[in-house]
């Protein structure tokens, strides 16, 4: 004999189930926090002061404690932290990273959390200008530096606590100028009213055809032609993003590879550009130059006043640019032009020039040996004697600068000058005298203006 089971009884068991699987299995339990019972008695200002750039084991029972500032979560950080003090009205930010054998740290290390360390029996050093914390990792060559905790130690080390800040009282809204310093390395910081260069724009931000060590190197430019780096690894989760136009804001971890700062975005969402892009009407950024040979481009006159060398076109890293390095030529004076083909400052108003420059082995800061940027109306291709040149006040490398980093000229104003006109860059030196055989370099020469 068939029975058959009515349709409001099949309703009444599913939905008994339903209340009892609902009270039974989705009461979402209260997340509890151990707060670390650890006690803060030294500073990270005094760890970082006491280190150098020798790999040092830490003696000392102290504990210090800071903020994380990066994620792996995004893929471009791979197995290290990079933390930072909460920077006060008299105290900026300090920062340092820890290198870990381990991956997918955002989950028990998330952005704001405040990170108390242990740091007996650690070590530490500067590398490349930044402080460095965790185990010691000796290379083929018998060179010693501080390498990842490992997977067994790393939570001996780092304890994090209960406390975890808005990422607002950890960023520092910064201009590129500002930023290039070592006392930045490893904070979060954002910069204002930048872009990415031109040859960026419409890319991917990581591509295999400009692989530089596992990512991709453009460029964020700022209006008074200053630039800075911005890396995105190969394993990012955004690297096969297009690359936005327009300006903005751009926040990541300033970081710094040898002499190259390099700002790391966290994840895509850094990148906010929502301002218009701005063109230049007239650009030189030097990449069809021929590395080692006499610069030659069209339009532009390379010439040299006194004594024979002129200047030459280099690449480096995939950068072309335009340098005179007069070291070694035996040469008491050398007075070089380097000078641009006609540009008409009648099509546009409010012109302001921009350009990068960068010295090596600059001995002394003295006119003998230093380069100037001069503006003429009336040079007519071949003559400079006989054309009248006006020098414009720029922002140029002195002795202090660092060999080849590259600084923005600042805003150069061409408003008050009509016509076509040259740019030029000339160089003095003496390739005798060792104390005036400095070298120049010239990248990014652009005019902006209003139509």
């Amino acid at each position: 004999m068939k029975r058959y089971i009515s349709s409001l009884s099949i309703l009444f068991v599913f939905s008994f189930f339903l209340t009892n699987c609902a009270q039974e299995d989705f009461d979402i339990p209260k997340l509890e926090c151990t707060q670390p019972d650890l006690k803060v008695n030294q500073t990270v200002a005094q760890v970082k002061a006491n280190a150098n750039a020798i790999v040092a084991q830490y003696p000392y029972d102290d504990s210090i404690e800071a903020y994380v500032v990066s994620s792996d979560e995004g893929g471009n950080f791979f197995k290290t932290i990079s933390f930072q003090t909460l920077a006060t009205p008299t105290s900026p930010a300090i920062g340092f990273s820890v290198p870990i054998d381990a991956t997918n740290l955002y989950i028990d290390f998330r952005l704001g959390n405040k990170v108390y360390l242990k740091l007996k029996n650690q070590y530490t050093d500067i590398n490349y200008g930044g402080l460095r914390i965790g185990a010691i990792y000796v290379n083929s060559y018998n060179e010693g530096g501080v390498g990842r905790l490992s997977q067994n130690d790393y939570k001996k080390v780092l304890f994090p606590s209960c406390t975890i800040i808005e990422e607002s009282q950890l960023t520092k809204a910064t201009t590129i100028p500002e930023l290039l310093n070592d006392a930045n390395l490893n904070t979060l910081v954002e910069l204002q009213n930048v872009q990415f260069t031109a040859d960026a724009v419409g890319r991917k931000y990581y591509e295999e055809s400009e692989d530089i060590g596992g990512g991709t190197n453009w460029n964020l430019m700022d209006q008074l032609g200053n630039q800075v780096i911005f890396r995105t690894s190969s394993f990012a989760n955004f690297a096969t993003k297009t690359v936005p136009k327009g300006s903005g804001k751009v926040k990541g971890i300033l970081t710094k590879f040898g002499t190259d700062y390099q700002l790391i975005a966290r994840s895509e969402k850094d990148v906010n550009l929502t301002g218009a892009s701005i063109t230049p009407f007239f650009k030189e950024d030097f990449e069809k130059v021929v590395d080692k040979t006499n610069l030659s481009l069209p339009g532009w006159t390379n010439l040299a006043q006194k004594g024979t060398p002129v200047w030459k076109g280099t690449v480096y890293n995939g950068n072309g640019y335009a340098e005179f390095a007069i070291s070694g030529t035996k040469v008491v004076s050398n007075v070089a032009w380097l000078i641009s083909p006609k540009i008409d400052l009648d099509i546009h108003t409010n012109e302001i020039l921009t350009f990068r420059s960068a010295q090596h082995h600059l001995d002394v800061d003295s006119p003998l040996n230093t380069l100037d940027v001069f503006i003429s109306t009336n040079f007519d291709g071949v003559n400079i004697a006989t054309a009248t040149w006006t020098p414009l006040k720029t922002t140029v490398p002195k002795q202090a600068t660092p060999w080849y980093q590259f600084i923005g000229s600042g805003a150069i104003d061409l408003s008050t000058f009509k016509g076509k006109v040259n740019i030029a860059f000339r160089y003095t030196g003496s390739g005798k005298n060792a104390a005036l055989d400095g070298a120049f370099m010239v990248d990014d020469v652009q005019i902006f203006g209003d139509k």
